[in-house]
């Protein structure tokens, strides 16, 4: 790997999301978390190490200016350290000696968001896209990917919806379990009006991370309180409490909902939230609930299979 790609290969989205996706629950003896981004250049025991190899680097530089491999490095230990200006300097200097373009523009373009300088940061995302989108593996490049990603979450940052939707899509296609991608473009939906294609891109982020994550529910929430949907609207709203540690609050208003729109996705809330706090059986109850409205519904058995009550085919059909 050219060394000034660790850093351009991790959206700020993505890296916002890997810190949540660690506080994920144990659920029946598994860890729930889905679409993990390591960052394993670096990450450092001590500050003192880092500092130490910024200095290592920075000599390095000063040695052999045309060392593109240390000063990528050195690029993206700034990055890390949160000297986005130095950084910049750094992957500009890469930039003008023509070589890792694509690489030094996802590195500089990851500085231009540490400062929030959304338009030059856009520029360099674009410019990657337009380097890698005729490539001979543009449908599976994870740069691509997340150059698109990033275009999709600057526009949504400067209040684009609709703009960020075709970048979302693009990203989408590259990639179709991106949570990340998934829940953006949901959000850019229920703000362009498309609920129904709001919902549908929700529930899959949520999918893949059922726990541990709350803003899909709480878009979720105002997709369906927009669309007169009270019942889904309180069932988001809950599921927003039980995926931020509040079950205890959750628990109630997901019971509450047992005779509505929302008694379906009500019950694998319930059996969700009865695998957080390791009672299996309790858990296995209302996923069996969920299988006699829905038998075919993957959710629930799933979660009977997590709690070791695995339903055959006819068991599921005769519920």
């Amino acid at each position: 790997m050219t060394p000034t790609g660790s850093l351009a290969n991790i959206p700020e989205g993505q890296l916002d999301r890997l810190i949540k996706r660690i506080g994920l629950i144990l659920l029946a003896g598994m860890l729930v978390f889905v679409g993990f981004y390591l960052f394993d250049r670096w990450r450092p025991a001590t500050a003192p190490i880092v500092d130490q190899r910024l200095a290592a680097l920075e000599q390095a530089v000063r040695t052999d200016p045309n060392d593109i491999a240390k000063r990528g490095e050195l690029a993206d230990a700034y990055v890390v350290k949160g000297r986005f200006q130095d950084a910049i300097t750094q992957y500009t200097a890469i930039l003008e000696t023509g070589k890792a373009v694509e690489l030094a523009r996802m590195g500089r373009a990851a500085a231009y968001m540490g400062l929030k300088q959304y338009g030059p940061a856009a520029e360099d995302y674009q410019a990657v896209v337009d380097i890698a989108k005729d490539g001979e593996m543009a449908n599976v490049d994870p740069t691509l990917e997340a150059a698109y990603y990033n275009l999709g979450s600057i526009a949504m940052k400067q209040d684009r919806a609709a703009a960020a939707i075709p970048f979302l899509e693009s990203a989408l296609r590259i990639k179709r379990s991106d949570a990340d991608a998934l829940f953006l473009i949901g959000r850019a939906y229920g703000q362009t009006g498309a609920a129904d294609k709001a919902e549908i891109a929700l529930r899959r982020a949520v999918a893949f991370v059922p726990i541990g994550w709350s803003e899909p529910y709480a878009a979720l929430a105002e997709v369906f309180s927009k669309a007169g949907r009270t019942a889904m609207a309180e069932w988001a709203s809950a599921m927003e409490e039980l995926a931020s540690g509040k079950s205890q609050a959750a628990e109630p208003r997901l019971k509450a909902l047992a005779n509505t729109e929302a008694a379906l996705d009500a019950a694998i809330g319930l059996g969700l939230l009865y695998e957080t706090r390791g009672d299996s059986a309790a858990a296995a109850e209302w996923y069996t609930k969920a299988l006699a409205l829905d038998p075919a519904n993957d959710a629930a058995r799933l979660g009977m299979t997590r709690v070791g009550a695995i339903p055959s085919a006819a068991e599921g059909t005769n519920q």
